[in-house]
């Protein structure tokens, strides 16, 4: 078992996930419940489904790329999704922004991919820890009804990737790419 792999395990366990991510849900007012099943699925399956073929990644990111405008208000370079930053979302903007390179973006997006091993399970966990506790008590705009709404849907599909909500893509424009800790600080470092 590689670091990678014992990193992701220990730090995306269902109930640390949860216990990480919960905090950033609610604080941001227009997340949704699908907005927060991404990012699970994000965390925990990586970013391999949106990696058909290396083409179809190429042309994904040339066609955002060349759309984006500069960085929003407060927007980061590197948004982890499990304590630890063992994998997160790597934004377009800023690293457009700083000088960055398409063509190294699409090279550590590639090698995200191959070199995180998503496993469904852990997925299904986390999103089942996360319905349980909102069962408790709702968080911000998170709420069991919606929970289950969602749960059902995507239980019937067998759990796949989503889009984020439309509140959140409003407000947000999200540009990013999943990223391994390794890939982010590869091409952060790389010399421009």
């Amino acid at each position: 078992m590689n670091f990678l792999t014992i990193a992701l395990f220990i730090t995306c366990l269902p109930t640390v996930l949860v216990d990480f991510a919960m905090p950033k849900w609610k604080a941001e007012p227009t997340f949704r419940i699908e907005d927060a099943y991404k990012w699970m699925y994000q965390a925990t399956r990586g970013g391999e489904h949106a990696v058909p073929n290396e083409a179809t990644a190429r042309d994904w990111l040339d066609g955002e790329w060349s759309s984006i405008g500069p960085p929003i208000v407060k927007e980061v370079i590197w948004e982890p999704l499990c304590p630890g930053d063992a994998i997160g979302r790597f934004n377009l903007r800023p690293f457009k922004a700083a000088g960055g390179r398409a063509d190294d973006l699409l090279e550590a997006f590639l090698a995200s991919s191959r070199e995180y091993r998503s496993d469904e399970k852990n997925f299904v966990a986390a999103w089942n820890e996360f319905g349980r506790r909102l069962a408790k008590k709702a968080a911000g705009n998170l709420n069991k009804k919606e929970w289950k709404r969602l749960d059902a849907e995507m239980r019937a599909k067998s759990y796949p990737a989503i889009h984020h909500s439309k509140p959140y893509e409003t407000a947000k424009f999200p540009a990013y790419r999943i990223l391994t800790l390794n890939e982010m600080h590869k091409i952060v470092l790389v010399k421009r």
